[in-house]
């Protein structure tokens, strides 16, 4: 059957359809309007004319032609930028902690401070803590329902060769499930009186500079989960004595690279006069295929500098803010910022006590890094015949977030 239009009640539609065509090419009559405005000398313009109306080229003569001097300087020609050394998210340090140490002139001490060390080793939990702890790592690494096409793999024998791509939950979903729900328990045992003085955040950012002997360095990292509270933490009142790593020949500012940066290069979340503004413990989850890796793998220390220098921005940002951008020298009351980093395995906790921004290696006052190795949550986790599992379960690490939290 050959098909045909479809055809309305007694041909309506075909009507209508022509009878829109035939008033759709009509031509307006002449009125002699035109030619009325015409003989008393007035102008007549067409509504085109006034909507788009035409402009008129000039026609330039060129004698020759110069070629454009490149510039060096690859910011905005309008804006005031100034290029410095510039560490973001993205930036790994060569050299690890010892680099991150001399920049930032801080002394590592290989402990938690003394109240930290003993709310850790005196703490007394429920029984079925273990279990909570357990399904919540299963939920964020195996059942989450999320499928995402997973980062490339590439094999180093065959740098060429491309392999199939995999589906499954997303790293910075499940880095942000499993401290959610870490929190959730810790929140849950610690109670309202002390959960009333804490806020989350979600990507907080922070910007901060300062000056290192005859190099200007600019900060700005993202904490991915920030807890807040109404009251600072206090600063360790002990004194450490210790040296600075020697870097020779290497420069601490190797591998951050210089990149044009504008005046206002200071920035903190939150107003002074806000109930929770503290700056108290700070998330980072650690990415492999977010960061310069500088074509190697990512060591330990690498690893752990990482922690250090997102607490330290932290509390750099906080002391500007309370004390102006243009503050320099020891801080009356030092700033305390505890640092958390991890990649949904492996977990780095350490504290950071801020003394003064004075970070030029001739200052005698040092900044403090108090620290752990890092710690394994699990060994194994996925599937195995069908069934979700989960090897050497490290309970070490929810006692340490616990204490964390409830330190003030």
């Amino acid at each position: 059957m050959r098909l045909t239009n479809q055809l309305c009640a007694q041909h309506i539609g075909w009507h209508f359809k022509k009878h829109w065509l035939i008033q759709g090419k009509r031509v307006p009559r002449e009125t002699g309007a035109a030619a009325e405005l015409l003989r008393l000398s007035a102008q007549v313009r067409t509504p085109i004319d006034l909507l788009a109306p035409k402009g008129e080229r000039l026609m330039l003569d060129f004698i020759g032609t110069s070629p454009r001097a490149i510039s060096e300087n690859n910011a905005h020609p309008k804006s005031d930028s100034t290029a410095c050394h510039s560490y973001d998210d993205n930036s790994l340090l060569i050299g690890g902690l010892p680099q991150a140490q001399v920049l930032t002139n801080t002394i590592e001490v290989k402990t938690f401070p003394p109240k930290i060390e003993e709310a850790v080793a005196n703490q007394k939990l429920p029984n079925g803590i273990d279990r909570n702890i357990r399904n919540a790592i299963l939920s964020a690494h195996v059942l989450d329902a999320e499928q995402v096409k997973l980062p490339k793999i590439k094999l180093i024998e065959r740098p060429a060769f491309n392999l199939p791509r995999n589906y499954g939950i997303s790293h910075e979903r499940i880095n942000r499930l499993l401290v959610n729900r870490i929190l959730h328990e810790i929140e849950k045992l610690a109670g309202r009186s002390l959960t009333v003085r804490r806020k989350l955040f979600d990507n907080a950012a922070f910007k901060a500079s300062l000056n290192k002997d005859s190099d200007k360095i600019g900060f700005a990292i993202n904490a991915n989960k920030l807890v807040c509270s109404n009251r600072a933490i206090e600063g360790v009142k002990l004194k450490f004595n210790g040296n600075l790593p020697d870097l020779y020949p290497m420069k601490c500012t190797i591998s951050i690279p210089k990149k044009p940066i504008d005046k206002n290069d200071n920035f903190y979340p939150f107003r002074t006069d806000a109930t929770c503004s503290h700056p108290h413990t700070v998330f980072s989850f650690f990415d492999t295929n977010l960061v310069n890796t500088h074509g190697s793998e990512v060591t330990t220390s690498q690893f752990q500098a990482r922690t250090l220098l997102k607490g330290f921005v932290v509390a750099v940002a906080r002391a500007k803010h309370l004390h102006g951008a243009s503050r320099e020298g020891d801080l009356a009351k030092p700033i305390v910022v505890q640092s958390v980093q991890t990649d949904g395995r492996t977990f780095h906790f350490g504290v950071f006590q801020l003394n003064t921004l004075d970070i030029s290696s001739k200052n005698s006052l040092k900044n403090f890094w108090f620290h752990r190795e890092s710690y394994e949550l699990f060994s194994k986790c996925g599937y195995e015949t069908g069934s979700p599992y989960l090897d050497n379960y490290n309970s070490d690490i929810f006692r340490i977030l616990n204490a964390f939290y409830c330190s003030s």
